[in-house]
């Protein structure tokens, strides 16, 4: 989510980062963007802007940005992904082709869409790649309603200074991992997992560690006497 407070080039970078960390193969990236109404044009334009202009290669080049997909399968189902949200109106502002100077290996050009909506697939399921769809919010009580508005909860970010957001934020979105102005790091001190259909139990910090343990519970009465709701039950009963 990104607030209407926030620095706008931060926000476009935290974004790009966020959704094509790895490709976008990472189980935690950001799959939808909801971006404040007041903010929407020119987010959506400075976002395809930066998106266009990052280097897809060989992850060995340290100027790379962008690597290969893991699989053509993957290349060929996230195409299939982005064909049928054009089909339904959906809009590329860039990318979404095999890039022709990259004849091997499982390219594909980091794609920013707009004209999304919840009906569509792309904006209720996991795509696994470099797809970048955006849908604008009125008001952060319809943001958070689009945060929650999915079977999957394990990661949520938002970009804002505004502290009465971010408890808000962090108080009802329903993930496992909320993170403000710095998404998808780690902190192997804290718990880590989902909400809803995401996975179960924790991994990392004292929860996960808690996860490995088999609970017991011991009931002892010291004082071993005859209880009176014992049977039987009859009222002449001693």
């Amino acid at each position: 989510v990104v607030a209407p407070d926030v620095d706008l080039t931060m926000a476009v970078r935290a974004t790009a980062y966020a959704g094509l960390l790895n490709t976008g193969q990472v189980c935690t990236s950001s799959e939808r963007i909801y971006v404040h109404e007041s903010r929407f044009t020119q987010f959506s334009e400075e976002l395809a802007d930066f998106v266009a202009k990052l280097k897809l290669g060989n992850g060995l080049d340290e100027s790379t940005d962008i690597g290969p997909l893991m699989r053509e399968r993957f290349r060929v189902k996230i195409e299939n992904e982005l064909a049928t949200a054009t089909a339904a109106g959906a809009q590329v502002l860039t990318g979404g082709g095999r890039p022709a100077y990259l004849p091997k290996g499982y390219f594909l050009e980091p794609a920013v869409l707009v004209n999304v909506d919840h009906s569509m697939s792309i904006m209720r399921e996991e795509t696994f790649g470099p797809l970048l769809p955006l849908m604008p919010y009125r008001d952060f009580d319809e943001a958070i309603a689009l945060c929650n508005d999915t079977t999957m909860g394990l990661g949520a970010s938002l970009l804002t200074h505004d502290a009465r957001l971010v408890k808000r934020f962090f108080d009802q979105v329903k993930a496992g991992t909320i993170w403000i102005n710095d998404p998808l790091t780690d902190n192997w001190a804290g718990p880590f997992g989902g909400m809803k259909m995401t996975g179960g139990g924790r991994e990392l910090g004292q929860e996960g560690l808690d996860e490995f343990y088999e609970v017991k519970h011991v009931h002892w009465d010291v004082e071993g006497q005859v209880k009176d709701y014992w049977y039987p039950y009859g009222k002449d009963d001693a």
